[in-house]
């Protein structure tokens, strides 16, 4: 069995993230929810949705989660917890249709256009600086992710993986395996998640049932 090296107390990989979640910028996400949604259609949450299928699009979630997806290969970037709102950054430089997004089932989420609401910001110019707030955000949390993602150690990538479902509801840990999860989300293989997850369970490190995370004790920096 592989030999797993003891971690230290303060996890500065666990603590970033902490900090980053932490920082969502509820305000500035409740004044631009309040100003978009009466400029916005409610839509459909049981299939996936472009972010510029008819020019710039805006979601905004009151209600539910969604994942958003690389249109490429379909995989799993990022999950957010209402309320949120994605989109924005296609609003400001555009690149074109090269992510998407699918809703859970139970969501409320409403779509607005690009123009109208750059017509609104540009009239209400503070509501700028709340885009700017929630961009931010969301550059920070990609470049955490991208820290156990672009990486040579597979270990490096479960184990931020893991630190991520953790954050995640109960409800959503009792529908979702481990090993679904980091394989929606990453590009390893199935043995390769399978042999680190035994050798952490096997250590003590996380506690499981039925491939299920039900708890991490304390995950090791090295594998």
């Amino acid at each position: 069995m592989t030999t797993i090296s003891e971690t230290h107390t303060d996890d500065p990989f666990q603590l970033t993230l902490d900090k980053i979640l932490a920082l969502k910028p509820q305000e500035s996400i409740a004044r631009l929810l309040s100003a978009l949604l009466p400029l916005a259609e409610k839509v459909v949450a049981r299939r996936p949705r472009h972010f510029h299928k008819n020019g710039a699009e805006i979601y905004l979630l009151t209600e539910g989660t969604f994942s958003l997806y690389r249109r490429g290969d379909n995989l799993q970037l990022s999950m957010a917890k209402a309320p949120h709102i994605f989109g924005l950054a296609e609003l400001i430089l555009p690149v074109g249709d090269t992510t998407y997004v699918k809703f859970a089932a139970d969501s409320d989420v409403f779509v607005v256009s690009g123009a109208k609401a750059q017509a609104l910001f540009n009239q209400q110019p503070a509501l700028w600086h709340d885009v700017a707030k929630i961009l931010a955000f969301h550059l920070h949390f990609t470049s955490w992710r991208d820290l156990h993602l672009l990486n040579d150690s597979a270990y490096d990538s479960i184990r931020g993986k893991l630190l991520e479902l953790q954050k995640h509801d109960e409800d959503f840990r009792r529908d979702n395996t481990i090993l679904s999860y980091i394989q929606a989300t990453t590009k390893l293989s199935r043995s390769t998640v399978l042999r680190v997850l035994k050798d952490l369970s096997d250590g003590g490190y996380i506690e499981t049932q039925r491939g299920k995370l039900l708890n991490i004790v304390h995950l090791p920096l090295r594998y």
